[in-house]
């Protein structure tokens, strides 16, 4: 054995049991953890963090097929994509949505969602897991026929849960703050997307629900009918108040319909 080996093995070792020693006694169900089940719980954050990093990739690359076969939950009840105005639920309408619509030609196409600041735990009977995120990124294509490119600002929820051993992606909701071309500001009339109509033009519910965004470079939301509609999430303008959404989790037990994304 090397000494460059000797060193990494040494530096894996300690960097296992600063780990071991940073993870709370207990689980959140008030239960003692053993090394073996704090060392379970370092490897199961790196494992959730992996699969959201990886729908970024397959995102990019729009392999939404292979994406939603080998990370989303295939066995488990009520699997959901969420944004601010649309939601949908289950497998028939979450493929329509993530695959049936994208577009045929992908030639132009770039989206880029940068994912950060995560939060992440781990439910204390290990069956789930919930995480948040800021993302900031880019999307360029065609939008109606017009080369277009946005700058985009939104937050990531996502609910996990654990499948033959496996981490996958179960509920996934995005907090769209904007998207803004990149020839305008997001503070400028009409320069985000994704931003609420002023007071004095809402005049319903359906008219709240024509301000989400419904097309990004290269591919139409409105031909992907919703599971539900609602307001989910408002979008940033001028007289919008910052809120702490999607909230941090907190140790959880065990999962809460309550708390979902």
């Amino acid at each position: 054995m090397t000494k460059r080996s000797m060193i990494s093995i040494g530096f894996i070792m300690l960097l296992t049991i600063v780990t071991v020693h940073a993870v709370a006694e207990t689980d959140a169900c008030g239960k003692t953890m053993t090394p073996e089940q704090k060392i379970q719980r370092a490897l199961d954050v790196q494992a959730v963090t992996n699969v959201a990093s990886r729908h970024e990739y397959y995102h990019s690359a729009l392999m939404h097929a292979e994406e939603f076969r080998d990370i989303w939950a295939q066995n488990t009840a009520g699997v959901s994509w969420t944004n601010n105005t649309d939601r949908y639920v289950g497998v028939a309408d979450l493929k329509r949505f993530m695959i049936d619509g994208l577009p045929k030609d992908k030639t132009g196409i770039l989206w880029v969602h940068n994912m950060s600041t995560p939060v992440i735990e781990i439910a204390g009977d290990g069956k789930t897991a919930k995480g948040v995120w800021f993302s900031a990124g880019t999307v360029s294509g065609s939008m109606g026929g017009t080369p277009m490119a946005a700058w985009t600002s939104e937050k990531y929820g996502i609910d996990f849960v654990k499948e033959n051993g496996k981490w996958k992606i179960w509920h996934l909701h995005t907090f769209v703050d904007y998207y803004t071309p990149t020839d305008k500001r997001w503070i400028d009339e009409g320069g985000n997307m994704n931003s609420r109509e002023v007071e004095s033009k809402r005049k319903d519910m359906e008219n709240k629900l024509q301000t989400g965004v419904k097309e990004e470079p290269g591919v139409s939301f409105d031909a992907m009918r919703p599971t539900e509609r609602g307001e989910y999430y408002i979008g940033y303008d001028l007289k919008t108040v910052p809120v702490m959404a999607p909230k941090p989790p907190e140790p959880y037990c065990s999962f809460d319909k309550a708390t979902s994304f």
